[in-house]
C-alpha cells in the first residue's frame, strides 16, 4: 500500500508539471498563430505592390530601393508564416508521441529559440512594408500627394513604434525568465525508483504494475 501511495504521489507531481508544461506550449502556438495571421495579410499586401505599374522609370534608385524594400517584406511575411505553420503543426504532435517528459522540454525549448527569430523576422518585415508603402507613393502620385502621404505615415509609424515600446516594457520586460521545465530530481521511472534495478514492479502472486514504470 505504501508503494502504491509512493507511486501515485510522484505520478500526480509529473502530471502537474506536465500540465504546467502544457501550458507554456499552447502560449507558444498562440503567438504563432497571431504571428502566422498578421503575416500573412502584410505578404497579400506585399504581393499587390509587386503589380503595380510603375509609370516613372527615370529614377532608377528609387525603383530599386522600392522592389527591394518590397520583394524583402515579401519574403519576410513569407517565411514568418510557412516555419509557424510548421511549429503549429508539428510541435505539439512531437511533445504528444514522445517517449516521455523530455520531449516535451524539448519541444518547448525549440518553439521559444524559433519564437524569438520569428519575432525578428516579423518586425523586419514590417519595416520593409512601411517603407515599399512610402516609397511607392514617391513613385505614382505628384509630389504634393508625396509629402502628405509620408508625414502621415512617418507619423503612424512613430506612433505605432512608441506605443510598442511602452507595452513591451510594460509587460514584456520582466526581471527574470521563469520556465516550467523541470531541471533537477526528474523521476522517469518509478520502478527505479521503489529499488527494482529492472525497472519493473512486480507484485507477490504475480500481478504486475509495469503499466507505472514510465512516467
Amino acid at each position: 500500500m505504501i508503494q502504491a501511495t509512493k507511486a501515485s504521489v510522484v505520478t500526480e507531481f509529473h502530471k502537474d508539471a506536465l500540465d504546467v508544461r502544457k501550458m507554456e506550449l499552447e502560449f507558444y502556438l498562440m503567438v504563432f498563430d497571431k504571428l502566422s495571421t498578421i503575416s500573412s495579410l502584410l505578404a497579400g499586401f506585399a504581393s499587390s505592390a509587386l503589380m503595380v505599374a510603375i509609370p516613372r522609370r527615370n529614377n532608377p534608385y528609387l525603383v530599386t530601393m522600392f522592389l527591394l524594400s518590397t520583394g524583402s517584406a515579401l519574403g519576410s511575411h513569407l517565411l514568418v508564416v510557412i516555419v509557424t505553420t510548421m511549429c503549429t503543426m508539428w510541435g505539439p504532435g512531437y511533445a504528444l508521441k514522445g517517449e516521455d517528459a523530455a520531449f516535451v522540454d524539448r519541444a518547448c525549448n525549440i518553439l521559444e529559440t524559433t519564437r524569438m527569430s520569428m519575432e525578428r523576422f516579423f518586425i523586419f518585415g514590417l519595416v520593409c512594408y512601411f517603407t515599399s508603402s512610402i516609397l511607392v507613393v514617391w513613385l505614382l502620385f505628384d509630389w504634393v500627394g508625396c509629402i502628405t502621404v509620408t508625414i502621415i505615415l512617418s507619423f503612424i509609424i512613430v506612433l505605432l513604434v512608441c506605443k510598442s515600446m511602452t507595452i513591451y516594457r510594460v509587460l514584456h520586460s520582466y526581471p527574470t525568465k521563469t520556465s516550467s521545465e523541470m531541471k533537477f530530481d526528474r523521476v522517469k521511472n518509478i520502478g527505479h525508483l521503489m529499488g527494482d534495478a529492472t525497472g519493473t514492479l512486480t507484485a507477490e502472486g504475480g500481478v504486475s504494475a509495469s503499466f507505472a514504470t514510465k512516467i
